[in-house]
């Protein structure tokens, strides 16, 4: 009866240490479906025990076998050259630091972002650390134990590590790689600064091995640390719902509802089989009809998009807040169909005045049509739409503004 009643938690953490381990060894070979995996189906707890293992066989030729305990707690304690200094750094500087910048890039408040994003961007940082240093530990130990202290071998995985860096902060905030690694630059910055001051007051740090300090830190803050799991608790947790759900036959939403997860994260190919799959489930289901033709046309496969947005845009004229009409014209205007794109847009600027998307896509079809003065106009309030929106939107947008400017030149 004992072992009927754990048989379950036994077979949950067998499936949660498996399914870490393929998608550690993913990030070889496929960083960003990785990623993927491992905000879908990941444990941070596994990529905390995996990068302090790592760290451990680092570290593990430099300890004689026979030594004082004082020499042990060098390596079991903070300080520069501990085996987890490294680990300090991305919990306490790097990944704060990520989040910190997107703050600043005006994408919402420190706090917010904070209690959202911290335990995402840990697992998938730890994972990619682990990742990064697992052939050097192994290299150590059967090649050359002075491995680690090469500056080759030292350039070469920092440069691993923070490519897998740049895939964790795309996937997590759907951005470009350009903004992805300006982001990882910044936050690698903070880190070097961080370690910097941890080197300063680095015999300080030894204080933290204290069982009474730690047992104190851990009481006056484990509240405040369980909070900020609830971000990857809820992700998942609507994940795994949707993918439940997705056993319904009849269920198009819960299709859709992935694809937007897929999108977001620019996974592309599995973003359009989760829509296209909602859309054979519901023929009628505009909104999935909406997403086809705007991943198409960021594909620049300009007629396919233009089927979908025609059929969107049939089924619900005033489809996400017109939306689909901005989308419409643009392809239009990329499939070099020009008087359509100018109706489409027009139509949508009528209806959507201050949107700066669309001013700029009206006013590049206003130049096409000859109506340098209008274009010049459209131009111009796209730029002052940015310049007025409220700054938690304003980073969204920005490019938009940008692009009106250019053209103004």
């Amino acid at each position: 009866m004992w072992h009927n009643l754990h048989a379950p938690h036994a077979d949950c953490y067998r499936n949660s240490v498996a399914e870490s381990l393929k998608a550690l060894f993913l990030l070889y070979v496929k960083p960003g479906a990785a990623i993927s995996r491992i905000l879908d189906r990941g444990r941070l707890w596994f990529a905390i025990v995996a990068a302090l293992a790592v760290s451990m066989l680092l570290h593990a030729p430099d300890i004689p076998s026979r030594v004082p305990s004082s020499a042990i707690l060098r390596f079991i304690s903070f300080a520069p050259g501990a085996w987890l200094a490294p680990l300090l750094m991305i919990a306490a500087v790097l990944v704060p630091a990520i989040v910190l910048i997107r703050a600043a890039g005006g994408f919402g408040s420190f706090s917010v972002l904070i209690h959202n994003d911290y335990s995402p961007l840990l697992l998938c940082v730890l994972m990619s650390w682990t990742a990064a240093y697992l052939p050097l530990a192994v290299a150590r130990l059967l090649l050359d134990y002075e491995l680690l202290f090469d500056p080759l071998a030292f350039v070469i995985f920092n440069a691993y590590f923070a490519v897998l860096v740049v895939f964790a902060v795309r996937t997590i905030y759907g951005s470009g790689f350009g903004a992805a690694i300006g982001i990882t630059a910044l936050g690698w910055i903070a880190g070097v600064a961080g370690a910097a001051l941890v080197g300063f007051i680095g015999p300080l740090l030894y204080l933290l091995g204290s069982p009474l300090l730690l047992i104190m830190l851990y009481f006056a803050f484990s509240s405040r640390l369980q909070s900020l799991g609830a971000g990857l608790r809820n992700r998942q947790h609507f994940q795994q719902q949707l993918e439940i759900a997705t056993n319904n036959p009849h269920d198009a939403d819960a299709h859709y509802q992935l694809g937007l997860i897929y999108q977001q994260r620019r996974q592309a190919s599995e973003a359009i089989a989760r829509f296209e799959r909602a859309v054979q489930i519901d023929p009628s289901f505009a909104d999935a009809h909406l997403q086809l033709g705007v991943i198409a046309r960021g594909q620049q496969r300009f007629e396919d998009a233009i089927g979908h947005l025609e059929t969107a845009a049939a089924l619900d004229d005033k489809l996400a807040q017109n939306d689909v009409w901005r989308e419409l014209g643009a392809s239009y205007f990329g499939a070099s169909r020009f008087e359509e794109a100018l109706a489409a847009l027009q139509k949508f600027t009528d209806r959507r005045a201050y949107d700066p998307e669309g001013l700029y896509w009206y006013g590049k079809a206003l130049a096409q049509a000859g109506r340098t003065a209008e274009a010049r106009e459209m131009f111009e309030r796209a730029m002052e739409a940015v310049n007025t929106m409220p700054s938690h939107r304003r980073a969204q947008i920005r490019q938009w503004g940008n692009r009106a400017k250019s053209e103004l030149r």
